[in-house]
């Protein structure tokens, strides 16, 4: 932009405000949309849905769900504490800053956006999930989970869980039997022991199936162990009345310190 003397203001604001918007866009710091920290635990937690933040420059989905998962974000965050309180180490954490109306990170990249230039904030918070599995699997050679972090409101006091039936734990379930998803000894056997709700309950395995509602989604289909490069992964819908009892954090965190220490440690 040539500017004479006399005009010299006007132009170098209207410099400064162009360059403002062009650098404000998601595809320009697609990092500070995204809460990331790297861990010593083979735990890697994630959080697609609790993010509030505006994407720059990219429009609002028109299709598909847009809700907030409140409160989904914070209970990773206090999760992740209670375990380090308890393990003594740190888990892996990706959880999405951005809000669900312009980027649901739980959806393949063609359904998760309208606007081109929310792609590399989506690809940004994918990326970070990807190198943290590869990571785990490399430190963590005898097994490794992840939790996908999710909230519902249809049953507020309920936890369901997803993995397609058993599909996304798959090779959980082939070296520590079903056991391991539905025993006292898995977090989820164990929140039911301590009179939390879950869903479907801990009977044998996919009798009944899962809610198709919440029975997993990208992440875990993407992240998990029937694929060759995947770890165990399991998503949970937790009811809008738990996500914020900080009794029922605690007994989670208790029960994946007892998963942890059953299933994630054996054989060290």
């Amino acid at each position: 932009m040539i500017c004479r003397k006399s005009r010299f203001v006007i132009c170098l604001v209207t410099a400064v405000a162009a360059w403002s918007l062009s650098g404000a866009s998601g595809a320009e710091a697609p990092d500070k949309l995204i809460l990331s920290r790297s861990g010593n635990l083979p735990i890697v937690l994630t959080a697609p849905h609790g993010g509030q933040d505006i994407v720059p420059g990219v429009s609002r989905r028109s299709h598909g769900v847009t809700l907030l998962d409140a409160n989904t974000i914070e209970l990773a965050e206090t999760l992740s504490k209670r375990l380090r309180a308890s393990l003594g180490g740190d888990v892996y954490l990706v959880a999405a800053r951005f809000s669900r109306k312009y980027i649901d990170a739980n959806r393949p990249e063609a359904k998760a956006f309208e606007s081109v230039d929310a792609g590399p904030v989506y690809r940004a918070y994918h990326n970070r999930i990807s190198s943290f599995i590869s990571e785990v699997r490399q430190k963590f050679p005898n097994g490794a989970l992840l939790l996908d972090i999710h909230g519902q409101s249809e049953d507020p006091s309920v936890v369901h869980r997803g993995t397609r039936n058993g599909a996304t734990v798959t090779r959980l379930i082939e070296k520590h039997g079903a056991a391991a998803l539905v025993g006292p000894n898995s977090f989820l056997g164990f929140l039911q022991l301590k009179g939390y709700k879950v869903f479907p309950p801990n009977t044998p395995l996919n009798d009944p199936q899962e809610d198709r509602r919440f029975n997993g989604g990208h992440t875990v289909w993407t992240y998990g162990s029937q694929n060759p490069d995947g770890i165990d992964a399991i998503q949970i819908e937790v009811g809008k009345s738990l996500r914020t009892d900080s009794a029922f954090i605690d007994t989670l965190a208790r029960g994946m310190e007892m998963f942890y220490r059953t299933y994630l440690m054996a054989g060290k």
